[in-house]
């Protein structure tokens, strides 16, 4: 699996090669269509694993974040970092905008993507509710803030410069504190 997220991440999904795929991996060709007998095969397997893999990682540190008392926000920004300027996100954009040629692979590993998406954010909104802040403004900031750096992970096709998405980053979460801070009813302020 690893092999073939490092190649789609390479070469792209239209130039990946089963052959490289089994050369990277250290198998033999034969073993590798033994378990994947298309390539088409390969990328849904290989699609599966990603989703599976950012959802136990981002749930492990939702529920750290949630028993911690740290802050939800710094783990929501650093878990959606670990995502969308990964690998994983750059191969499911491209299956996304890619033409008819996949639409099949399109079709089968859409539903499961955005439903690995969905619980992860759900997983985090009740991270956010938990730490005191009522549902609406959790909604709100968890998609702002998903938004944000999604935007910088877009951001760095034509612009990759980490230190000033950190720098940026570390600005909204003065101004998501700030909001959280004016949002919430003076008696029950908790500090976020």
């Amino acid at each position: 699996m690893d092999a073939a997220v490092k190649l789609i991440r390479h070469n792209g999904l239209g130039g990946l090669r089963t052959v490289e795929v089994a050369d990277l991996a250290g198998v033999s060709r034969g073993a590798l269509m033994h378990h994947f007998p298309s390539k088409h095969e390969l990328v849904v397997a290989v699609l599966t694993y990603v989703n599976e893999v950012t959802f136990t990682q981002s749930t492990r540190r939702a529920q750290s974040a949630r028993h911690d008392g740290g802050d939800p926000i710094d783990s929501i920004i650093k878990d959606a970092q670990d995502f969308f300027f990964g690998d994983y996100f750059f191969i499911e954009l491209a299956i996304g905008m890619s033409d008819e040629s996949t639409r099949r692979l399109k079709r089968e590993t859409q539903q499961f993507a955005r439903q690995t998406r969905f619980s992860i954010e759900a997983t985090w909104l009740d991270t956010l509710i938990s730490s005191g802040i009522p549902e609406q403004l959790a909604r709100d900031v968890l998609a702002l803030t998903l938004s944000v750096v999604r935007g910088f992970s877009v951001r760095m096709l034509i612009e990759n410069d980490p230190e000033r998405f950190s720098r940026l980053l570390a600005v909204w979460r003065k101004i998501v504190r700030q909001h959280i801070e004016d949002s919430l009813p003076k008696p029950s302020r908790k500090r976020t």
